[in-house]
């Protein structure tokens, strides 16, 4: 069973419980993408949706309706990637500012 909760409280807690591994998040929009954020002991450090990486994908998650999100554990970003993205707080703090909601599995 699933329940909608806001992205910014599960990234929080994903951030809080020290989380390795990345949550995969559908969007409404019709996709093959999903938007994909990557942790390493609770920090963000690496967001990928389609072809946009980092910023670009902050930049862009406004205009795009969120349906739902799954966490894999131990799930690691490609090999070198570089995202150019802020802290995991600032991270959090502007998905807050843009009240998305998911289903969480």
């Amino acid at each position: 069973m699933s329940s909608e909760q806001p992205l910014a409280d599960l990234l929080q807690e994903l951030h809080d419980m020290k989380k390795t591994g990345a949550l995969y998040v559908s969007v409404v929009e019709t996709s093959e993408d999903l938007f994909r954020i990557f942790f390493r002991d609770g920090d963000i450090y690496h967001i990928r949706y389609g072809s946009a990486i980092g910023n670009d994908c902050l930049d862009i998650l406004e205009y795009y309706n969120l349906w739902s999100s799954t966490f894999f554990e131990g799930i690691v970003a490609p090999k070198n990637a570089i995202s150019n993205i802020p802290k995991t707080q600032e991270i959090i703090s502007m998905i807050r500012g843009l009240n998305k909601k998911v289903k969480v599995k």
